[in-house]
Formats: structure tokens, C-alpha cells, sequence
């Protein structure tokens, strides 16, 4: 059988059989594709609002079902915020298009971007800086802390303690300390307290997690 004759008896088959070929979109339909339909509390997602056959990000107006759950950041960004189901939605030009996105609470720490500031010799003040996101799941609280150690191990200085609700959103935290005689190198860690648990985030190696100091 010939490719045409098979193609023709496969259209025939469909259509004795009620089957019908699933229609493209029309031209102009509104279309909402994300990143992830499941994440952490705490970590985000982004989402674009594109008309069908043009693929072009359009400046939608972004809402959530349940702010509780994901919250809005505008320009299609989504933070997870407590455990459960929300649906996010971009309005644009009259139409409005919908997605559901779940979120899963858990008890988690990550470090996602860092910064630093000093000479980082013997008797000069430096800083740094952490940011990225934290879950609390299994208490009401948290506690989250920078911790800077030396070359030992020993502590040179922590942040102030930034207690933080049950749920999960972004952070940013730094300390500025002094470079004392004998340290050699300097490196961050991110705490998270949880009542009698702590967790702990080491920055990857992009991220910078220590630097050697002069003498």
C-alpha cells in the first residue's frame, strides 16, 4: 500500500469511528507555560504568558489563588510560601489563562547567590553576605544565622539571628567583622535552627564560600 492510500485509509478509519484530530490553537490564544508545577516552599517559579503560534512573553498582570500558598512577585515569578495547591493565572487583553501549582512545605536551607566586600588582609573589616531560601515545616519557627569561621574552624562572626514564621520564603543575611592577627582564610556557612535541629548550607564553589586573607 502506497504511503498516500495508507494515509487515506487511516483519515477514513477516523472518521467512521467518530475520531476527530485535536484542533490547533487559534492564532492570538492566550497560553501560560511554567518552569515547574511543583516546588519547595521557599523556591521559586517562573511562568510566561505567550499567545499561541507567536511565542512571544507577553506583560500579563499575575495573580495567585492563594497568596497564602504562592505569592505573586510580578513579571511571572512565583515564590512557594506554606504547603498546598494555589493556581496561578496571567490576564492579558481581556483573556485569562490558568495553571495549578502545588507546593511541598519541608524543613530545608539553600544558598543560591553571595556577595563580599573588604580587603581581606590581617587588622582590615570585611563583609559577607548570603542569600537564598529556607523551609520550616516541623515548628512554628526558625532561626537563621550566617556563621563566618577561619582556617580552625573557629568562629570569627555570626549575623544577628533572623527568626523566621512557619512556611518558607527567600533571605538575605550578612556580618561585618574584623580580620584578626593568625587567620588565613575565612569561610560562611548558612544556619537554620529549628528547635533542637539544625540544618546547614556550605555555598557551592561558585558561590564563593571562602577566601584566603593576607597577612
Amino acid at each position: 500500500m502506497s504511503r498516500t492510500a495508507a494515509l487515506s485509509a487511516a483519515l477514513l478509519m477516523a472518521s467512521a469511528c467518530g475520531g476527530r484530530a485535536p484542533a490547533a490553537p487559534s492564532p492570538g490564544t492566550l497560553a501560560l507555560t511554567c518552569s515547574a508545577r511543583t516546588l519547595l516552599a521557599g523556591d521559586s517559579v517562573v511562568c510566561r504568558a505567550t499567545v499561541a503560534l507567536v511565542n512571544v512573553s507577553l506583560d500579563a498582570v499575575w495573580t495567585s489563588s492563594d497568596p497564602s500558598i504562592a505569592t505573586s512577585e510580578g513579571v511571572g515569578l512565583f515564590i512557594g510560601k506554606s504547603g498546598g495547591q494555589a493556581t496561578v493565572t496571567a490576564t492579558h487583553s481581556g483573556q485569562s489563562v490558568s495553571a495549578p501549582l502545588t507546593v511541598d512545605l519541608q524543613d530545608v536551607l539553600r544558598a543560591t547567590a553571595s556577595a563580599y566586600q573588604g580587603d581581606f588582609k590581617v587588622g582590615t573589616t570585611a563583609t559577607f553576605w548570603l542569600q537564598g531560601s529556607y523551609g520550616v515545616a516541623s515548628a512554628n519557627s526558625g532561626r537563621l544565622t550566617l556563621v563566618v569561621t577561619d582556617q580552625t574552624g573557629a568562629t570569627v562572626s555570626t549575623s544577628e539571628p533572623l527568626t523566621v514564621p512557619r512556611g518558607g520564603d527567600k533571605y538575605i543575611l550578612s556580618t561585618t567583622f574584623t580580620l584578626r592577627p593568625g587567620t588565613t582564610r575565612v569561610c560562611r556557612t548558612g544556619e537554620l535552627q529549628i528547635g533542637s535541629t539544625t540544618l546547614t548550607v556550605v555555598p557551592v564553589v561558585s558561590l564563593v564560600p571562602c577566601l584566603d586573607v593576607a597577612p
